[in-house]
């Protein structure tokens, strides 16, 4: 009987150090907020300036990381994400800059589905 318990003990211990060795997922933006966005960005001829956009994901780059976006003003279109929604596995873009685009026209629909946006700065 004292074995059996001694390799219990082993199988709960090694399963919890697999379990804590495990990568943690990066945060992924909202699907709904990437298609909004990226709507956005075409219907104006652009795209995500690689700076924020590094990897496909847009909460990547600058757009995730502590970087104030004011001291990157060449960088535009530029967006900021909080990434610790859903216990840190969801990105929401809270911030969208879109300065000196030469964009006409409406307002695209679209801005609606960017419903964490708290900030949105164009001229």
């Amino acid at each position: 009987m004292r074995s059996c318990s001694g390799i219990v003990w082993l199988v709960l211990a090694f399963s919890w150090q697999i379990a804590v060795a495990q990568p943690q997922q990066a945060p992924r933006t909202d699907p709904t907020e990437v298609v909004a966005l990226n709507t956005i960005l075409g219907r104006w001829g652009l795209k995500a300036s690689p700076e924020w956009n590094i990897s496909g994901e847009l909460c990547s780059g600058f757009a995730s990381d502590g970087t104030d976006w004011d001291y990157r003003p060449d960088i535009t279109p530029f967006i900021k994400c909080v990434c610790s929604y859903d216990n840190n596995t969801v990105c929401h873009v809270t911030r969208l800059r879109v300065t000196k685009l030469d964009v006409v026209g409406q307002i695209p629909s679209e801005l609606q589905n960017l419903t964490y946006l708290v900030d949105l700065y164009g001229i």
